[in-house]
């Protein structure tokens, strides 16, 4: 469940950026700053997740 909704709060943020993006370009101030903030999210994110995935790839090598 907590996962979703970081998942969720990622897509919102990127799909704010991208809007931001097409109306006031790829190297607007906004855009950069969404970017910016995206990629905070990420990083957050992202390092428990792989860990996740280790921890249940380990699992299921143990069980074969």
């Amino acid at each position: 469940m907590k996962i979703k909704l970081v998942e969720l709060a990622v897509e919102k943020k990127r799909d704010q950026m991208v809007k931001t993006a097409i109306k006031t370009g790829l190297t607007s101030v906004e855009t950069v700053r969404l970017s910016q903030e995206l990629d905070e999210m990420l990083n957050v994110f992202i390092p428990p997740k792989l860990e996740e995935q280790k921890i249940n790839q380990a699992k299921n090598m143990k069980k074969i």
